[in-house]
């Protein structure tokens, strides 16, 4: 067996039965062109390809260019394997891009893929999966972005047992404060790492999924907080090893070429290339923006929930304009901006990033993916969480009762996670305590590290 990195979240598994290739994201930028990989993807064998395993829906995991790339003929040939989710809409999308062949995975069951070639796929949280496989002797655990309690992951051991090789992030995804640190994501992302490691006793780790960058100038801050693989690799964490884009691991010599990928990275992140803020979008065109999402909200809440979310204002700092919001009136009023009503808005963004978070249902979500605003109320009234999850919600489309075959698909959806949700709400977030726990401290005090180079 065989495994190939191509790049962030994407590796092609090739066996003696089958291959999966996941998550693919190989070139363009991503969440409205603020994101970018900061190395070059290796070539995929598309005629090597049997399945691609999706494992959520966001654009550096499920990415439309990246799919389209595909020849016509290659994806009617391939399977497409997807959870087993409530909403049907990724399922539909991916059979609107011409694949023909679409598997959804039960949730947290085996299912024989091919003969010696076995997977269980489970949903954590609202839209993250993770993939087990077992083949040739050697299991093989992918993570990918899933933010799990302490109770989660010792579940997924229990279910994996000991993978022959660990894939997880290791560095952060998304906004962490008003270009600072507020919400400690960087040292909370290093200790769900240590913790991952130090639970499952993997003989190999191969930190993945976050290599990207924040590409654009309204984002650029976001890369001070970036982990690098150098910041990984002196935790000492024992069998972490680095992938470059093109290198592979076969399971026969069990190598990796861990200090030259670092080094690569390391260049590539000394010629990181950051766009100028996006051209202007008119006021006009942001409020129709604004009302037709807030018209969509009314139809799929009723109006004592929207009522129950506070009006907010957003301030475009390249067109000087107010935009102040009311959900449960489903009204928007914009107004040229005073010094004193400029300091007062609570979001601070430009006007393409206020128009994208509007024109789209996943813009909300996307704007607290790719860290372009400024939240001046954050440390007193948290992150709007209502308006957050009726907005999140519109776009996920998670919950939905409204037909008795969206009713039992959900419902479904949410039996077989059960006990993932039952140790989500009993956990703990990963805590310093608890990686000490874990710690096989050495004399030194250090924890001891094993990695493998060729």
């Amino acid at each position: 067996m065989k495994i190939t990195f191509i790049n962030h979240a994407s590796i092609l598994l090739e066996s003696k039965a089958t291959s999966i290739w996941t998550d693919p994201w190989t070139k363009g930028k991503i969440v409205n062109n603020c994101a970018a990989l900061f190395s070059p993807s290796a070539p995929v064998p598309f005629e090597h390809v049997e399945h691609i395993w999706l494992s959520h829906e966001h654009s550096d995991h499920f990415h439309f260019p990246s799919l389209k790339a595909i020849p016509e003929t290659h994806r009617r040939r391939i399977t497409f394997l997807y959870q087993k989710h409530s909403s049907p809409r990724v399922i539909e999308a991916v059979r609107k891009l011409g694949f023909e062949k679409i598997r959804e995975l039960p949730q947290y069951r085996w299912v024989v893929l091919k003969p010696g070639f076995d997977v269980l796929c489970g949903s954590v949280g609202t839209i993250d999966s993770f993939l087990v496989i077992r083949t040739e002797g050697e299991c093989i655990l992918n993570l990918n972005d899933c933010v799990c309690t302490d109770a989660q992951i010792r579940y997924i051991h229990r279910l994996a047992g000991r993978p022959s090789v660990l894939f997880t992030q290791f560095s952060i995804a998304q906004w962490i404060g008003n270009q600072a640190d507020e919400t400690d994501a960087v040292q909370q992302k290093i200790r769900e790492l240590q913790f991952r490691v130090l639970t499952f006793k993997p003989e190999f780790t191969v930190p993945f999924a976050s290599f990207a960058y924040a590409c654009n100038q309204e984002n650029r801050w976001l890369n001070r907080f970036l982990i690098t693989p150098t910041r990984v690799m002196e935790l000492n964490l024992p069998g972490v090893n680095f992938m470059y884009p093109g290198d592979v691991w076969d399971s026969g010599k069990r190598k990796f070429s861990t200090e030259v990928a670092i080094s690569r990275y390391t260049r590539d992140l000394e010629n990181l290339q950051i766009d100028p803020t996006p051209q202007s979008v008119d006021e006009v065109t942001i409020r129709l923006a604004v009302l037709k999402l807030l018209q969509g909200l009314r139809k799929r809440f009723k109006k004592v929930l929207l009522s129950r979310i506070e009006p907010f204002e957003i301030y475009t700092h390249d067109t000087n304009r107010i935009f102040s919001i009311f959900p449960a009136e489903s009204r928007c009023e914009v107004r040229e901006a005073t010094p004193g009503g400029a300091s007062q808005a609570r979001y601070v963004m430009c006007s393409q990033v206020a128009w994208y978070t509007f024109a789209h249902t996943w813009g909300w979500n996307v704007l607290q993916g790719n860290a372009t605003y400024f939240d001046r109320q954050f440390k007193e009234k948290g992150d709007n969480e209502l308006w957050t999850r009726c907005v999140n919600e519109l776009s996920t489309d998670i919950l939905r009762f409204d037909t008795p075959r969206r009713f039992l698909r959900t419902l479904a959806f949410l039996w077989g996670k059960k006990f993932e949700m039952l140790y989500h709400f009993h956990g703990q977030p990963i805590s310093d305590e608890a990686i000490r726990k874990l710690s096989p401290a050495t004399p030194s005090g250090v924890h001891a590290r094993s990695t493998s180079s060729a």
